[in-house]
């Protein structure tokens, strides 16, 4: 998920007034509400989601029977419910959860109750997590607006509701939106948390991302240097998200040019990925970013597999039509070249262009550097009357005016 802050352990403990129980088995109704409780806890962070889901709805039906469907603690019991499908992928079942432990808080009329911005902020993960960040962005700001109020500046609850709203920002391209809130998180959490603590490491690796997105490697490698330094004390050798940072730092050092540094990182990542997740597309991003690495070096024949090891997985996953396979495709185009491969690589060229043209529309101003170098690609490969026809192309799509453009690219 991309999307931190959900919680589960002691969402759904017991209310303190024994009035909510019925006085002739208060003693029984606790244990049997405590001893459910803290099943689904174990059984969470043992990662056995489908028996904690068994569990977690025992535990609510308990809730439900004896406090009554609109009970504050029902609907906490609602969240650990949702949060638990969600670990199974079963997002259809956890958002109508959400959305009622939610409702029962909000009716609850409890101005700027940290409650409510809880499940604002579950919801808002779990749309953000599907692409649907027209929907998550107001339920994150009045969560974000709610803990402003309730809690104290260094809450860590603050932080994460920082940190969602900023990554959303980020997705969205709002950058300099995004910036300050990712700052404001990191100073938090480097204030209440230890050093070496896994939520500054988050709060570093993503404020680094934004810096690398906009090319500002030197203020991204110290932060991704210690990123990587708080995951290889708290996680274990081989763990994915450890992966993942080897993978960005790698990043930034291949563009810094320093290729020394950036190659036993990628080893690393690369190890891990067989080890742990060499089917998914995380897996493809560092195979494929190791693989620009060895282009830059003139690695070509290491570089091949990589990609091609990256295509198969993105193909394999997303189909063989998805804009996610085009720079893949350039990648391999490109290595052929340099080898003077050039049939092969018009070919892969080609077939980027046309997912390209699918995705963006057949005359987007961002095609034609491409068809211009698909033409030469083609002239090497002595097919002159396709080559003119993508030349013609290029220079048809420069010749539109600006305007008429300009609606593809919104």
């Amino acid at each position: 998920m991309i999307f931190s802050g959900r919680k589960l352990a002691g969402v759904c403990a017991a209310m303190a007034f024994g009035v909510i129980f019925f006085v002739s088995s208060a003693g029984a109704q606790q244990k049997s509400w405590d001893d459910l409780n803290a099943r689904v806890d174990s059984l969470y962070q043992q990662g056995k989601y489908a028996e904690a889901v068994s569990v977690a709805q025992q535990l609510l039906g308990f809730a439900e029977e004896n406090f009554g469907t609109e009970a504050p603690n029902v609907a906490s019991c609602l969240n650990k419910l949702a949060v638990l499908y969600e670990q199974e992928g079963n997002l259809t079942d956890a958002e109508p959860l959400y959305e009622r432990a939610l409702a029962i808080r909000e009716d609850a009329r409890v101005p700027n109750n940290p409650e409510v911005a809880a499940s604002l902020n579950n919801l808002g993960a779990l749309y953000a997590d599907q692409g649907k960040y027209a929907q998550a962005q107001p339920l994150y700001e009045r969560a974000l607006a709610i803990r402003e109020k309730a809690l104290d500046g260094d809450h860590p609850d603050l932080a994460t509701s920082l940190n969602n709203l900023a990554v959303l920002y980020d997705l969205e391209g709002r950058e300099d939106d995004a910036l300050p809130l990712y700052r404001r998180a990191l100073a938090i959490r480097e204030k209440v948390f230890a050093p070496d603590h896994p939520e500054v490491a988050k709060s570093l690796s993503n404020l680094a991302g934004l810096y690398r997105d906009q090319r500002r490697y030197g203020e991204a490698e110290p932060l991704y240097r210690r990123a990587l330094a708080i995951d290889e004390k708290a996680l274990g050798s081989d763990q994915p998200e450890l992966a993942t940072t080897l993978d960005d730092l790698g990043f930034v050092y291949t563009a810094e040019g320093k290729y020394a540094e950036a190659e036993p990182l990628y080893k690393r990542a690369a190890a891990i990925a067989d080890k742990n997740f060499a089917q998914e597309p995380g897996a493809a991003n560092i195979f494929s970013n190791f693989a620009r690495l060895d282009v830059a070096e003139g690695h070509y024949a290491a570089a091949e597999p990589l990609y091609l090891r990256a295509l198969g997985i993105l193909e394999q996953t997303f189909g063989s039509s998805s804009p996610q396979l085009a720079p893949i495709l350039s990648g391999l185009s490109e290595i052929f070249y340099l080898q003077g491969r050039y049939a092969e690589a018009a070919r892969a060229l080609g077939q980027s262009l046309e997912i390209q043209e699918k995705d963006l529309g057949a005359d987007n101003s961002a095609l034609a550097p491409l068809l211009d170098d698909y033409a030469a690609l083609l002239l090497k490969a002595n097919r002159t009357a396709e080559a003119a026809r993508a030349s013609a192309h290029a220079k048809a799509i420069r010749a539109k005016p600006s305007s008429a453009q300009s609606d593809s690219l919104n």
